[in-house]
């Protein structure tokens, strides 16, 4: 029975189609939004790393007298000779790093608007996937919506 439907050119699939379709766009949002809260979740559960004692800062600050300490190389930093033995393409990535502007948002962050404190970082990554949740959703619901307002469309032959 079902047979004789997909061969049989009377009946249309487009509608099925578009169904079945909203119902895998319906469950890949909710695994989207499930998965921005678990990481929402997850975000505001991270402490803050704890401060450096006051007597740590003060050692590191002086060090012991007739002490002679190298400077520690910094990794961007370049050493003598170490741009001769990197490819052209390391160089770039090494001067676009050292001279890539250093974006901070308004609220104080280093990406976009999360805050710096666990908590409402977390708190805005959830708010973040629940908003691109409901977009997503009212676009794949209009995007099916008219599909199936196309399919509904009686054909030219039939005027």
């Amino acid at each position: 029975m079902a047979l004789q439907h997909i061969f049989n050119l009377n009946n249309s699939i487009g509608a099925r189609t578009i169904r079945c379709l909203y119902f895998v766009a319906l469950v890949l949002i909710g695994l989207m939004v499930l998965f921005g809260l678990i990481r929402g979740v997850r975000t505001m559960m991270r402490t803050p790393p704890p401060p450096r004692p006051v007597i740590a800062q003060n050692q590191a600050a002086t060090p012991a007298p007739g002490a002679t300490q190298a400077p520690a190389p910094n990794a961007t930093q370049a050493r003598p000779g170490m741009m001769r033995n990197m490819g052209p393409g390391q160089r770039r990535m090494m001067m676009m790093r050292r001279f890539a502007p250093r974006v901070r948002g308004p609220l104080g962050t280093g990406f976009f608007l999360l805050p710096r404190n666990p908590q409402l970082a977390g708190l805005a990554i959830i708010l973040f996937a629940l908003l691109r949740g409901m977009i997503i959703l009212m676009v794949v619901r209009i995007l099916a919506e008219m599909g199936l307002a196309v399919l509904a469309m009686p054909r030219r032959s039939e005027i």
